[in-house]
């Protein structure tokens, strides 16, 4: 695709009044001489055979006798013309990642569809795009400067960030042309997208702190996978109605800008979310809920705080909620510790949290790790022995933050 060309193969031009002047000087009886000036300078030189003034808007037209001239037969500069060829392509394998880490390399050539070095030329990435994959290195730098060749080449080093699914990646590029003779002209040859797509399998060893499981506590306190209540009845907020209670963005919505711009890595991203509405829903007895998180990466959330509060009915019901790095986790644990702020018992505080990597009396919430939380009709020292006296018991919560 080209964009932004000042460039354009027509038959029929336009006179403007000012920078870009057009004058006609007699060839013979059939045709004349056009020249295209931009401040004084000539950019093209063609040949007409008819000038027309339209009576009613006074805009000028000129027929050509031949195809327009300028730069080639086309119309364009001829790196223009070949760079809109250029491909990009994966020389090596095809799939990476694996292992410990689900670190892979991944090998890029670019044919850039010109045939020798050319002034004016640079390629560069453009970004990619995929899922459950981060790039570590090898993809910001330009692949060639102002003086491409035929081809450039590159190893970019990706990563897998599921702990269970495999990911896929494809690479963007980007050429742009300056004109030689002309500093405002410039021709940008995008979405030059790289095949095949390349599949990123997930490492073996989960990332810190990830718990997919109650029962990878070392004292899970009777709690099981199956007393998880996977969805239930929401109302009020901007997302009432039957939602799924697996993941946080369901119930609370999606903020903006939690991971980095161009990662590709947005599963689990959202929270604190949009939805700042007291919400209610009913709790089976005997169950518990735990929402899905992961707290923001991007770096423009450092240090941004906010609370839950939480409200039972009956008042009197036993009620507890936490962040914790297990689902179904109400107090520390030593395979996961949580802090005091971190959980709480009705009636209790507010759980205040906090994004951060340093030090915070309020919950920690640490750029990019995984979270859930967690509330329960029970006790927190005894949560599997339930609090509430019929088949469900409301709970009411509100995520406050500022922004």
């Amino acid at each position: 695709m080209i964009e932004s060309s000042k460039y354009s193969p027509v038959t029929v031009v336009a006179l403007a009044f000012g920078a870009l002047l057009f004058s006609a000087t007699a060839v013979n009886a059939a045709d004349f001489q056009v020249l295209v000036k931009r401040n004084g300078n000539t950019e093209c030189t063609m040949v007409g055979s008819m000038l027309n003034i339209d009576p009613n808007t006074g805009n000028v037209s000129i027929d050509l006798s031949a195809d327009f001239p300028c730069g080639s037969s086309t119309g364009y500069p001829l790196p223009v013309t070949a760079i809109a060829a250029a491909t990009l392509s994966v020389t090596g394998a095809t799939t990476v990642g694996g292992g410990t880490t689900g670190e892979g390399t991944v090998n890029l050539q670019l044919n850039t569809g010109l045939s020798a070095v050319t002034p004016g030329v640079t390629c560069a990435p453009d970004g990619f795009t995929g899922s459950n994959v981060s790039i570590t290195s090898g993809w910001s730098a330009n692949l060639c400067t102002s003086n491409c060749g035929a081809i450039a080449t590159r190893s970019v080093v990706v990563q897998n960030t599921s702990a269970t699914l495999d990911g896929n990646i494809t690479f963007k590029a980007k050429c742009t042309y300056q004109d030689q003779t002309n500093v405002n002209l410039s021709t940008a040859r995008s979405n030059i997208n790289s095949t095949p797509s390349v599949t990123v399998q997930h490492g073996t060893a989960p990332p810190a702190n990830y718990c997919q499981s109650v029962t990878e506590l070392s004292n899970p306190k009777g709690m099981t996978d199956a007393m998880r209540q996977t969805s239930g009845i929401v109302t009020g907020g901007l997302y009432a109605g039957n939602i799924s209670f697996m993941n946080y963005v369901t119930m609370f919505g999606v903020s903006a800008n939690t991971f980095p711009a161009g990662s590709g890595d947005t599963a689990g991203y959202g929270f604190p979310g949009d939805n700042t509405s007291t919400i209610a829903t009913n709790l089976s007895r005997d169950k518990y809920i735990s929402l899905q998180f992961r707290a923001p990466s991007n770096t423009i959330w450092d240090q941004r705080a906010g609370y839950y509060s939480f409200a039972v009915n009956p008042q009197n019901t036993p009620f507890s909620a936490a962040i914790a790095p297990c689902p179904g986790q109400f107090d520390t644990d030593p395979l996961f510790p949580i802090s005091a702020a971190c959980k709480g018992e009705a009636l209790f505080s507010d759980i205040n949290w906090k994004i951060t990597s340093g030090t915070t009396p309020s919950c920690k919430l640490e750029p990019g790790k995984t979270y859930y939380l967690n509330v329960i009709h029970a006790p927190r020292g005894t949560p599997s022995q339930s609090g509430c006296a019929s088949a469900t018991c409301k709970v009411e919560l509100r995520n406050a933050h500022s922004y």
